[in-house]
Protein backbone atom coordinates (compact mmCIF):
# COMPACT_ATOMS: atom_id res chain seq x y z
CA UNK A 1 0.00 0.00 0.00
CA UNK A 2 1.48 3.23 -0.85
CA UNK A 3 1.38 6.12 2.03
CA UNK A 4 -0.24 9.70 1.21
CA UNK A 5 0.70 13.09 3.05
CA UNK A 6 -1.89 12.82 5.91
CA UNK A 7 -3.33 16.23 7.29
CA UNK A 8 -2.21 18.58 9.82
CA UNK A 9 -2.75 16.98 13.20
CA UNK A 10 -5.96 18.58 14.69
CA UNK A 11 -4.58 18.59 19.11
CA UNK A 12 -7.35 16.59 20.50
CA UNK A 13 -9.46 15.16 17.79
CA UNK A 14 -12.58 17.41 18.55
CA UNK A 15 -15.34 18.40 16.10
CA UNK A 16 -18.15 20.56 16.45
CA UNK A 17 -21.10 18.60 16.75
CA UNK A 18 -24.77 19.49 14.22
CA UNK A 19 -27.42 19.32 15.88
CA UNK A 20 -29.48 19.53 12.55
CA UNK A 21 -29.76 17.60 9.53
CA UNK A 22 -29.17 19.90 7.01
CA UNK A 23 -26.20 19.60 4.43
CA UNK A 24 -23.32 18.77 6.81
CA UNK A 25 -20.24 20.94 6.68
CA UNK A 26 -17.23 20.40 4.98
CA UNK A 27 -13.72 21.41 6.27
CA UNK A 28 -12.45 23.77 3.85
CA UNK A 29 -9.73 22.48 1.55
CA UNK A 30 -10.17 18.82 2.93
CA UNK A 31 -11.73 17.23 0.44
CA UNK A 32 -11.49 16.60 -3.84
CA UNK A 33 -13.57 18.43 -5.47
CA UNK A 34 -15.35 15.25 -6.78
CA UNK A 35 -15.71 13.96 -3.33
CA UNK A 36 -17.04 17.00 -2.12
CA UNK A 37 -19.51 17.06 -4.80
CA UNK A 38 -20.63 13.42 -4.63
CA UNK A 39 -21.14 13.10 -0.88
CA UNK A 40 -23.10 15.45 1.71
CA UNK A 41 -20.64 15.32 4.51
CA UNK A 42 -18.80 15.95 7.86
CA UNK A 43 -15.85 16.32 9.81
CA UNK A 44 -16.53 13.84 11.78
CA UNK A 45 -14.02 12.27 14.82
CA UNK A 46 -13.31 8.57 14.69
CA UNK A 47 -11.67 6.34 17.12
CA UNK A 48 -9.81 2.77 15.71
CA UNK A 49 -9.87 0.33 18.58
CA UNK A 50 -7.33 -2.50 17.32
CA UNK A 51 -4.67 -4.36 18.92
CA UNK A 52 -2.78 -4.40 15.50
CA UNK A 53 -2.20 -1.32 14.12
CA UNK A 54 1.76 -0.62 13.26
CA UNK A 55 3.33 -2.42 11.92
CA UNK A 56 0.19 -4.60 10.92
CA UNK A 57 1.03 -8.22 11.54
CA UNK A 58 -2.53 -9.71 10.81
CA UNK A 59 -5.01 -8.96 7.75
CA UNK A 60 -6.55 -6.72 10.27
CA UNK A 61 -3.89 -4.57 11.03
CA UNK A 62 -3.47 -4.18 7.17
CA UNK A 63 -7.24 -2.85 7.04
CA UNK A 64 -7.16 -0.35 9.92
CA UNK A 65 -4.21 0.72 8.63
CA UNK A 66 -5.55 1.73 5.08
CA UNK A 67 -9.37 2.77 6.50
CA UNK A 68 -7.47 5.29 8.84
CA UNK A 69 -5.66 7.04 6.11
CA UNK A 70 -8.42 6.50 3.19
CA UNK A 71 -10.78 8.38 6.26
CA UNK A 72 -7.63 11.37 6.87
CA UNK A 73 -7.88 11.87 3.20
CA UNK A 74 -11.53 12.86 2.93
CA UNK A 75 -11.06 15.03 5.77
CA UNK A 76 -11.72 13.17 9.05
CA UNK A 77 -9.93 13.11 12.38
CA UNK A 78 -8.64 9.81 13.14
CA UNK A 79 -6.98 8.34 16.75
CA UNK A 80 -6.05 4.55 16.75
CA UNK A 81 -6.25 2.92 20.10
CA UNK A 82 -3.39 0.15 19.99
CA UNK A 83 -1.09 -2.60 21.52
CA UNK A 84 2.60 -1.06 22.54
CA UNK A 85 5.79 -2.92 21.20
CA UNK A 86 9.27 -2.25 23.03
CA UNK A 87 10.85 0.74 22.09
CA UNK A 88 7.32 2.51 20.80
CA UNK A 89 6.93 5.66 21.55
CA UNK A 90 2.83 5.97 24.01
CA UNK A 91 1.48 8.62 21.15
CA UNK A 92 2.75 9.59 18.16
CA UNK A 93 1.29 10.72 14.95
CA UNK A 94 1.50 8.96 11.59
CA UNK A 95 0.08 10.07 8.23
CA UNK A 96 -2.42 12.48 9.91
CA UNK A 97 -3.55 9.77 12.44
CA UNK A 98 -3.22 10.08 16.35
CA UNK A 99 -1.93 6.80 17.37
CA UNK A 100 -2.36 6.02 21.05
CA UNK A 101 -0.19 2.84 22.20
CA UNK A 102 -0.88 0.79 25.44
CA UNK A 103 0.31 -1.19 28.27
CA UNK A 104 0.50 -4.27 26.12
CA UNK A 105 1.89 -8.42 26.43
CA UNK A 106 3.06 -11.09 23.48
CA UNK A 107 0.61 -13.80 24.10
CA UNK A 108 0.67 -16.70 21.17
CA UNK A 109 2.68 -14.40 18.98
CA UNK A 110 0.71 -11.08 19.08
CA UNK A 111 1.41 -8.32 20.63
CA UNK A 112 -2.48 -8.23 22.85
CA UNK A 113 -3.04 -4.84 24.50
CA UNK A 114 -3.49 -4.57 28.25
CA UNK A 115 -4.62 -1.38 29.27
CA UNK A 116 -5.99 0.25 32.72
CA UNK A 117 -9.32 1.78 32.81
CA UNK A 118 -7.75 5.50 33.69
CA UNK A 119 -5.24 5.05 30.35
CA UNK A 120 -9.03 4.85 27.96
CA UNK A 121 -10.67 7.01 30.19
CA UNK A 122 -7.31 9.65 29.74
CA UNK A 123 -7.62 8.96 26.16
CA UNK A 124 -11.74 9.43 25.58
CA UNK A 125 -11.44 12.67 27.92
CA UNK A 126 -9.07 14.29 25.79
CA UNK A 127 -10.96 13.53 22.72
CA UNK A 128 -14.73 13.96 21.76
CA UNK A 129 -14.94 10.91 19.29
CA UNK A 130 -18.28 10.84 16.98
CA UNK A 131 -17.81 7.30 16.17
CA UNK A 132 -15.48 3.91 17.99
CA UNK A 133 -15.08 1.39 15.72
CA UNK A 134 -13.51 -1.42 16.94
CA UNK A 135 -11.51 -4.17 14.94
CA UNK A 136 -10.07 -6.79 17.07
CA UNK A 137 -11.89 -9.24 19.70
CA UNK A 138 -9.52 -9.37 22.66
CA UNK A 139 -9.24 -7.33 26.45
CA UNK A 140 -8.27 -4.26 24.30
CA UNK A 141 -12.27 -3.87 23.40
CA UNK A 142 -13.64 -4.87 26.10
CA UNK A 143 -11.99 -2.30 28.38
CA UNK A 144 -12.90 0.19 25.67
CA UNK A 145 -16.08 -0.02 25.40
CA UNK A 146 -16.51 -0.58 28.93
CA UNK A 147 -14.67 2.84 29.41
CA UNK A 148 -16.80 4.41 27.03
CA UNK A 149 -20.41 3.40 27.96
CA UNK A 150 -21.17 7.06 29.35
CA UNK A 151 -19.80 8.64 26.16
CA UNK A 152 -22.37 9.43 23.42
CA UNK A 153 -20.16 8.39 20.34
CA UNK A 154 -21.25 5.59 18.54
CA UNK A 155 -19.91 2.34 18.83
CA UNK A 156 -19.15 0.02 15.46
CA UNK A 157 -17.68 -3.74 14.99
CA UNK A 158 -16.19 -5.00 12.32
CA UNK A 159 -16.32 -8.50 13.00
CA UNK A 160 -13.00 -9.45 11.66
CA UNK A 161 -12.54 -12.89 13.77
CA UNK A 162 -14.55 -15.46 15.00
CA UNK A 163 -15.14 -17.07 19.02
CA UNK A 164 -13.21 -20.21 17.55
CA UNK A 165 -10.25 -18.76 16.74
CA UNK A 166 -9.56 -16.78 19.55
CA UNK A 167 -10.12 -20.11 21.91
CA UNK A 168 -7.76 -21.52 19.58
CA UNK A 169 -5.02 -21.99 22.06
CA UNK A 170 -5.16 -25.49 24.07
CA UNK A 171 -5.49 -23.38 27.25
CA UNK A 172 -8.42 -20.99 26.34
CA UNK A 173 -10.41 -24.07 24.25
CA UNK A 174 -11.93 -25.12 27.80
CA UNK A 175 -13.49 -21.53 28.12
CA UNK A 176 -14.94 -21.86 24.66
CA UNK A 177 -18.28 -21.50 25.98
CA UNK A 178 -18.37 -18.79 28.32
CA UNK A 179 -16.14 -16.75 26.16
CA UNK A 180 -18.81 -17.62 23.26
CA UNK A 181 -21.47 -16.19 25.54
CA UNK A 182 -19.79 -12.99 26.76
CA UNK A 183 -18.54 -12.33 22.62
CA UNK A 184 -22.84 -11.81 21.91
CA UNK A 185 -23.07 -9.73 25.16
CA UNK A 186 -21.29 -7.72 24.01
CA UNK A 187 -21.58 -7.71 20.63
CA UNK A 188 -25.48 -6.46 21.52
CA UNK A 189 -23.87 -3.60 22.82
CA UNK A 190 -22.68 -2.18 19.65
CA UNK A 191 -25.23 -0.08 17.09
CA UNK A 192 -23.82 -1.47 14.26
CA UNK A 193 -21.77 -4.70 13.54
CA UNK A 194 -19.96 -4.79 9.99
CA UNK A 195 -19.63 -8.11 8.81
CA UNK A 196 -16.80 -9.12 5.76
CA UNK A 197 -18.99 -11.73 4.09
CA UNK A 198 -22.23 -11.52 2.82
CA UNK A 199 -22.68 -15.66 4.77
CA UNK A 200 -21.01 -14.32 7.78
CA UNK A 201 -24.10 -11.88 8.36
CA UNK A 202 -26.57 -14.59 8.24
CA UNK A 203 -24.25 -16.86 10.83
CA UNK A 204 -23.91 -14.41 13.28
CA UNK A 205 -28.08 -13.83 13.10
CA UNK A 206 -27.86 -16.96 14.04
CA UNK A 207 -25.70 -16.58 17.31
CA UNK A 208 -28.36 -14.40 18.91
CA UNK A 209 -26.75 -11.27 17.86
CA UNK A 210 -29.58 -8.75 17.39
CA UNK A 211 -27.43 -5.65 16.70
CA UNK A 212 -28.42 -4.35 13.01
CA UNK A 213 -25.83 -6.08 10.53
CA UNK A 214 -24.20 -5.30 7.29
CA UNK A 215 -21.87 -6.89 5.18
CA UNK A 216 -19.09 -4.50 3.90
CA UNK A 217 -15.97 -6.79 2.08
CA UNK A 218 -12.76 -5.95 3.14
CA UNK A 219 -10.72 -3.53 0.40
CA UNK A 220 -7.80 -4.89 -2.23
CA UNK A 221 -5.39 -2.15 -1.48
CA UNK A 222 -3.18 -2.55 -3.78
CA UNK A 223 -2.03 0.40 -5.67
CA UNK A 224 -1.64 -0.87 -9.49
CA UNK A 225 -1.46 -4.68 -11.46
CA UNK A 226 -1.41 -3.72 -15.10
CA UNK A 227 2.61 -3.22 -14.82
CA UNK A 228 3.24 -6.06 -12.65
CA UNK A 229 5.29 -9.19 -14.33
CA UNK A 230 3.63 -12.63 -14.73
CA UNK A 231 4.33 -15.87 -13.85
CA UNK A 232 7.04 -17.46 -15.59
CA UNK A 233 5.76 -20.04 -18.76
CA UNK A 234 9.42 -21.64 -18.38
CA UNK A 235 9.37 -21.77 -14.60
CA UNK A 236 8.54 -23.71 -11.86
CA UNK A 237 4.71 -24.00 -11.23
CA UNK A 238 4.13 -21.94 -8.14
CA UNK A 239 1.55 -22.71 -5.40
CA UNK A 240 1.55 -19.46 -3.10
CA UNK A 241 -0.30 -19.09 0.35
CA UNK A 242 0.55 -16.01 2.50
CA UNK A 243 -1.27 -15.80 5.86
CA UNK A 244 -0.44 -16.55 10.16
CA UNK A 245 1.25 -20.20 10.23
CA UNK A 246 -1.47 -21.25 12.65
CA UNK A 247 -3.60 -24.17 13.01
CA UNK A 248 -6.84 -22.61 11.52
CA UNK A 249 -4.70 -22.00 7.94
CA UNK A 250 -4.56 -25.85 7.79
CA UNK A 251 -1.46 -25.66 6.38
CA UNK A 252 -0.21 -29.41 6.69
CA UNK A 253 -3.25 -30.10 4.52
CA UNK A 254 -1.79 -27.84 1.93
CA UNK A 255 2.00 -29.32 2.44
CA UNK A 256 0.82 -32.67 2.03
CA UNK A 257 -1.15 -32.55 -1.16
CA UNK A 258 1.31 -30.50 -2.56
CA UNK A 259 3.66 -33.57 -1.73
CA UNK A 260 0.87 -35.36 -4.08
CA UNK A 261 1.53 -32.88 -6.97
CA UNK A 262 5.27 -33.07 -7.34
CA UNK A 263 4.83 -36.89 -7.52
CA UNK A 264 3.08 -35.59 -10.94
CA UNK A 265 4.77 -32.55 -11.51
CA UNK A 266 8.55 -32.66 -10.11
CA UNK A 267 8.87 -29.21 -11.43
CA UNK A 268 7.05 -27.58 -8.76
CA UNK A 269 7.25 -24.96 -5.60
CA UNK A 270 5.45 -24.34 -2.70
CA UNK A 271 6.05 -20.43 -1.40
CA UNK A 272 4.60 -19.90 2.07
CA UNK A 273 4.55 -16.09 2.80
CA UNK A 274 3.68 -16.00 6.96
CA UNK A 275 5.01 -16.51 10.17
CA UNK A 276 3.71 -17.93 13.51
CA UNK A 277 4.20 -20.74 16.36
CA UNK A 278 3.38 -23.40 13.26
CA UNK A 279 6.47 -22.60 11.63
CA UNK A 280 8.75 -25.79 13.31
CA UNK A 281 5.88 -27.98 12.70
CA UNK A 282 5.60 -27.02 9.40
CA UNK A 283 9.06 -27.27 8.52
CA UNK A 284 9.69 -30.36 9.60
CA UNK A 285 6.89 -32.03 7.94
CA UNK A 286 7.99 -30.63 4.59
CA UNK A 287 11.31 -32.36 5.68
CA UNK A 288 9.61 -35.75 6.20
CA UNK A 289 8.29 -35.42 2.99
CA UNK A 290 11.34 -34.47 1.48
CA UNK A 291 10.14 -31.58 0.46
CA UNK A 292 12.80 -29.12 1.81
CA UNK A 293 13.73 -27.62 -1.58
CA UNK A 294 10.23 -27.13 -3.13
CA UNK A 295 8.67 -26.08 -0.11
CA UNK A 296 10.16 -22.61 0.22
CA UNK A 297 9.05 -20.51 3.86
CA UNK A 298 9.33 -16.61 2.56
CA UNK A 299 8.76 -15.24 6.27
CA UNK A 300 6.63 -12.28 7.23
CA UNK A 301 6.32 -10.23 4.11
CA UNK A 302 4.71 -5.93 4.38
CA UNK A 303 1.38 -5.92 2.58
CA UNK A 304 2.90 -3.22 0.14
CA UNK A 305 5.96 -6.08 -0.92
CA UNK A 306 3.80 -8.23 -1.70
CA UNK A 307 3.03 -7.61 -5.31
CA UNK A 308 6.18 -10.00 -7.06
CA UNK A 309 4.97 -12.88 -4.98
CA UNK A 310 1.16 -12.86 -6.31
CA UNK A 311 2.31 -12.10 -9.75
CA UNK A 312 5.06 -14.90 -9.87
CA UNK A 313 2.08 -17.85 -8.74
CA UNK A 314 0.73 -19.82 -11.11
CA UNK A 315 -2.49 -20.81 -8.67
CA UNK A 316 -3.08 -19.55 -5.14
CA UNK A 317 -4.48 -21.79 -2.25
CA UNK A 318 -6.55 -20.63 0.80
CA UNK A 319 -6.18 -23.80 3.03
CA UNK A 320 -8.24 -22.32 5.79
CA UNK A 321 -10.74 -24.05 8.18
CA UNK A 322 -11.86 -20.58 9.13
CA UNK A 323 -12.08 -17.38 7.64
CA UNK A 324 -14.29 -14.83 7.80
CA UNK A 325 -13.43 -13.65 4.24
CA UNK A 326 -10.13 -14.52 3.24
CA UNK A 327 -8.37 -11.04 1.87
CA UNK A 328 -5.88 -12.68 0.63
CA UNK A 329 -7.40 -14.77 -2.52
CA UNK A 330 -8.86 -11.52 -3.19
CA UNK A 331 -5.71 -10.23 -3.71
CA UNK A 332 -4.41 -13.22 -6.36
CA UNK A 333 -7.65 -12.61 -7.72
CA UNK A 334 -6.34 -8.99 -8.26
CA UNK A 335 -3.69 -9.99 -9.94
CA UNK A 336 -5.47 -12.51 -12.17
CA UNK A 337 -4.60 -15.85 -10.21
CA UNK A 338 -6.70 -19.01 -10.27
CA UNK A 339 -7.81 -19.27 -6.00
CA UNK A 340 -8.55 -22.68 -4.51
CA UNK A 341 -10.49 -22.52 -1.34
CA UNK A 342 -11.57 -25.01 1.20
CA UNK A 343 -15.71 -25.49 1.62
CA UNK A 344 -15.09 -24.65 5.31
CA UNK A 345 -14.62 -21.02 4.85
CA UNK A 346 -17.64 -19.30 5.21
CA UNK A 347 -17.13 -17.17 2.46
CA UNK A 348 -15.85 -19.76 0.09
CA UNK A 349 -18.86 -19.51 -2.57
CA UNK A 350 -18.44 -15.51 -2.45
CA UNK A 351 -14.88 -16.47 -3.33
CA UNK A 352 -14.94 -18.79 -5.36
CA UNK A 353 -18.00 -19.40 -8.77
CA UNK A 354 -16.34 -23.74 -9.05
CA UNK A 355 -14.98 -23.72 -12.05
CA UNK A 356 -14.99 -20.29 -13.38
CA UNK A 357 -12.72 -18.11 -11.18
CA UNK A 358 -10.96 -21.08 -8.60
CA UNK A 359 -12.00 -24.43 -7.23
CA UNK A 360 -13.52 -25.48 -3.65
CA UNK A 361 -12.34 -28.10 -2.39
CA UNK A 362 -12.60 -30.90 0.75
CA UNK A 363 -10.22 -30.07 3.57
CA UNK A 364 -10.83 -33.92 4.45
CA UNK A 365 -9.41 -34.88 1.12
CA UNK A 366 -5.59 -34.43 0.17
CA UNK A 367 -6.46 -36.01 -3.08
CA UNK A 368 -9.13 -33.50 -3.98
CA UNK A 369 -6.31 -30.61 -3.44
CA UNK A 370 -3.76 -32.51 -5.49
CA UNK A 371 -5.80 -33.43 -8.51
CA UNK A 372 -6.62 -29.49 -8.30
CA UNK A 373 -3.63 -28.54 -8.26
CA UNK A 374 -2.55 -31.21 -10.77
CA UNK A 375 -5.03 -29.69 -13.54
CA UNK A 376 -3.67 -26.65 -13.16
CA UNK A 377 -0.23 -27.18 -13.82
CA UNK A 378 -0.72 -29.50 -16.84
CA UNK A 379 -3.57 -26.51 -18.18
CA UNK A 380 -1.99 -23.10 -18.82
CA UNK A 381 -4.86 -22.07 -20.55
CA UNK A 382 -7.24 -23.35 -18.11
CA UNK A 383 -5.45 -21.17 -15.14
CA UNK A 384 -5.15 -17.98 -17.43
CA UNK A 385 -8.68 -18.49 -17.96
CA UNK A 386 -10.05 -18.91 -14.23
CA UNK A 387 -7.41 -16.04 -13.70
CA UNK A 388 -9.52 -13.37 -15.61
CA UNK A 389 -12.79 -14.76 -14.33
CA UNK A 390 -11.52 -13.90 -10.67
CA UNK A 391 -9.91 -10.73 -11.86
CA UNK A 392 -13.84 -9.39 -13.12
CA UNK A 393 -14.75 -10.41 -9.42
CA UNK A 394 -11.95 -8.52 -7.45
CA UNK A 395 -12.73 -5.12 -9.26
CA UNK A 396 -15.81 -5.22 -6.92
CA UNK A 397 -13.40 -4.57 -3.88
CA UNK A 398 -12.00 -1.64 -4.50
CA UNK A 399 -10.71 0.82 -1.90
CA UNK A 400 -12.59 3.57 -3.13
CA UNK A 401 -16.47 1.70 -3.31
CA UNK A 402 -15.59 -0.01 0.31
CA UNK A 403 -14.64 3.37 2.01
CA UNK A 404 -17.37 5.22 0.49
CA UNK A 405 -19.73 2.86 2.00
CA UNK A 406 -18.23 3.01 5.06
CA UNK A 407 -18.15 6.25 5.77
CA UNK A 408 -22.03 6.16 4.69
CA UNK A 409 -22.17 3.41 7.44
CA UNK A 410 -21.07 6.31 10.43
CA UNK A 411 -22.94 9.51 8.61
CA UNK A 412 -26.29 7.35 9.07
CA UNK A 413 -25.31 6.71 12.58
CA UNK A 414 -24.81 9.69 13.45
CA UNK A 415 -27.92 11.11 11.72
CA UNK A 416 -29.75 8.34 13.53
CA UNK A 417 -28.61 10.30 16.82
CA UNK A 418 -29.65 13.21 15.79
CA UNK A 419 -33.14 11.86 14.81
CA UNK A 420 -33.29 10.37 18.24
CA UNK A 421 -32.54 13.38 19.61
CA UNK A 422 -35.06 15.74 18.02
CA UNK A 423 -37.53 12.94 18.95
CA UNK A 424 -36.46 13.03 22.65
CA UNK A 425 -36.77 17.25 22.24
CA UNK A 426 -39.94 17.31 20.88
CA UNK A 427 -41.38 15.31 23.34
CA UNK A 428 -40.46 17.98 26.07
CA UNK A 429 -43.64 20.08 26.99
CA UNK A 430 -41.29 23.24 27.93
CA UNK A 431 -40.56 22.93 23.88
Amino acid sequence: MSGNPGLPDRGNGTVTRIPEMAPLPVRSGSLSESHNRETPHRCMSICMVSDDFLPAATGCGVVVQWAARELVKRGHSISVVTSRRRGQPGLETWHGIRVHRTFSIRLYGYHQALPSQSALRRILNENSFDIIHYHYLFVLLMRMRAAASSMRAKHVYTYHMTVDLLTQPWLMKPFHRVIFRRHVEYCNRFDLILAPSAHLVEQIREYGITTRTEYLSNPIVFDSRAEQPRSAEDGPFVVLFVGRLSPEKNLPYLIRAFAGLVRQQPCSELRIVGEGREKPRLMRLASKLGLERQVKFLGFIENSLLVPHYAAANVFVLPSLSETQGLVALEAMWFAKPVIVTNRIVAARELVEDGRNGFIVDPNSVEDLTGKLALLSRNPGLARELGQGGQRLAGRHSPEQIISRLERHYLDLMREGVHVKNFISSLDPGN
